[in-house]
């Protein structure tokens, strides 16, 4: 596996062009795109579905301790 790195521009198109150096073999290759820019702001949809999600999760099962037989742990 041979892997090579450089920085580019994302145009606002949001296209990229990369020339690889001639001795990169020819084949399939993966491309991965980092974005150096900070995270923005969640949008509003977003924000709405986490929300209506975190709603449609049932309750947590309240189980007091004492009901916990514990004490055959340490037997």
């Amino acid at each position: 596996m041979r892997s090579h790195k450089q920085s580019i521009t994302v145009t606002d198109a949001h296209q990229v062009v990369v020339r690889l150096p001639s001795d990169f073999p020819p084949g399939e290759a993966e491309v991965i795109v980092l974005s150096k820019a900070p995270l923005s702001k969640p949008s509003e949809d977003l924000l709405t579905w986490l929300e209506q999600w975190a709603l449609s999760l049932p309750e947590a099962p309240h189980v007091p301790l004492d009901a916990m037989g514990r004490d055959s742990i340490y037997r």
